[in-house]
């Protein structure tokens, strides 16, 4: 193949496509590391006939998807008697690397099921989105795959609202809407009260999914967001990912900013003396708060913080929306965003008074807003240029950030699905009200 075809794509297409072969390299190693066999003498012409057949049916611009094709036409049986100038100039990668990273993007990978497809937009594209769009939802119909995940997904009232809103705007354009939903709540338990999935809600989803083969729907009960990798069928990466009320005291404090010990005595002074119990056949915590006996889940006051959250919404999504975030867990994800350490005081416990005098007139803005009002946090303060990327237990030795932040102040919004918390705000007089976080990940290069 001559050079005509590649020398004529634009450099911002050729240079996002490059990024997004990265990304889809170290989204999914387990696929990186399958796509060995796919060099193989006796598999590597199947390899360029499904790779190109994937390309050619793939959303792609027209000049890309061109370029590629042109790249795999008239291939040999072995990847080294390919040419190698085409491949390296579209991938930036080696001949073999750029193949396998092609499957690696394009989903074939021999015996792989791990992993869904992912969506080819690039994050600036999602921020101008954003930016045109009051509701972040209304992401789905347009995005080349409409995928979400759902954190602590509760009673599924959210997941219910999403499919009766998206899943007839989607038939139109031929688009599947897939919708994975996960709990850390026992099915069955005796704890959680409201919090359970609704079994009724839950069986007319399966029943819609089973009905309209558009829909595309699983719920995950008993399951830690982050032991998702131990199980099969969840996605390594969705367009957006939702996490309804972030639980305090879980994200509510920062280990990574505040000591354990510190943590520890503000639990007991705030929430009162806990210690764990057994209720019937389940392990519980037991809460002695205000002469009262309350009783939760065993992990209910296990604290890995919010810089373990973005870490984990980042990665897996490629818009996040962070809502009904009560004012203890705002405050501390907000220091995660930030650029600069004095908004992330070392053993500091956050007051009224010290968060007026940690963020200065950002928190006079933010606490000034209106139910329904918004700020754009980067035109406020700088965002952080590179966030540290852990699972609250160990760093995983890469870093990202946050191109865009919106803040809302408020649990309802007109026309945005909504969870059943965010409903029940109204009747908590004397709580504040919460806030909504809109987030565009990016991943920095290693």
């Amino acid at each position: 193949m001559d050079q005509r075809g590649v020398m004529a794509l634009d450099p911002q297409l050729r240079a996002e496509f490059k990024a997004e072969l990265h990304r889809a390299k170290h989204a999914d190693p387990d696929a990186w590391e399958s796509s060995t066999k796919l060099l193989g003498q006796q598999a590597f012409a199947s390899t360029i006939a499904r790779l190109t057949d994937a390309i050619g049916s793939a959303d792609l611009a027209p000049a890309l998807k061109d370029a590629l094709l042109r790249a795999l036409t008239g291939v040999g049986q072995r990847h080294a008697d390919m040419p190698a100038a085409p491949l390296k100039d579209l991938t930036g990668l080696s001949t073999a690397k750029a193949v396998r990273a092609l499957c690696v993007r394009f989903g074939v990978v021999a015996g792989h099921s791990r992993g869904g497809p992912v969506s080819s937009w690039e994050p600036h594209t999602i921020e101008a989105f954003m930016r045109s769009h009051r509701n972040p939802l209304d992401l789905l119909p347009d995005i080349d795959v409409a995928s979400l995940l759902d954190l602590g997904a509760g009673d599924l009232s959210f997941a219910a609202e999403l499919v009766d809103r998206y899943l007839s705007a989607l038939q139109p354009r031929q688009k599947d809407l897939v919708l994975h939903c996960v709990d850390r709540l026992q099915p069955g338990s005796q704890l959680g009260g409201r919090l359970h999935a609704e079994p009724a809600v839950l069986d007319r989803l399966r029943a819609t999914a089973s009905a309209d083969h558009r829909l595309i729907f699983r719920f995950w009960g008993n399951l830690d967001m982050f032991a998702m990798d131990q199980v099969k069928g969840i996605w390594p990466c969705y367009s957006i990912v939702t996490c309804h009320a972030p639980p305090t005291p879980t994200f509510a404090l920062e280990p990574t900013r505040v000591s354990a010990t510190m943590i520890h005595d503000e639990l007991r002074r705030t929430k009162g003396e806990f210690h764990r119990v057994k209720i019937g056949e389940e392990e519980a915590l037991e809460v002695l708060h205000a002469g009262r006996r309350l009783l939760f889940p065993p992990w209910k006051f296990d604290v890995v913080g919010p810089g373990a959250l973005l870490g984990l919404v980042a990665e897996r999504g490629k818009l996040v929306v962070l809502s009904s975030v009560d004012s203890e867990v705002f405050w501390e994800v907000l220091s995660q965003l930030l650029e600069g350490d004095e908004y992330r005081p070392k053993n500091v416990i956050y007051t009224p008074s010290v968060l007026a005098e940690v963020y200065g007139t950002l928190y006079q803005r933010l606490t000034a807003l209106p139910l329904g009002g918004s700020l754009i946090l980067s035109d406020a303060a700088p965002l952080r240029t590179a966030l540290p990327h852990h699972n609250g237990r160990r760093s995983l030795g890469k870093r990202y950030r946050f191109r865009y932040v919106e803040i809302r102040r408020g649990a309802v919004f007109e026309d945005i699905p909504s969870s059943q918390t965010a409903r029940l705000f109204s009747h908590m007089i004397e709580e504040e009200p919460p806030w909504f976080l809109v987030l565009v990940p990016e991943p920095i290069p290693s």
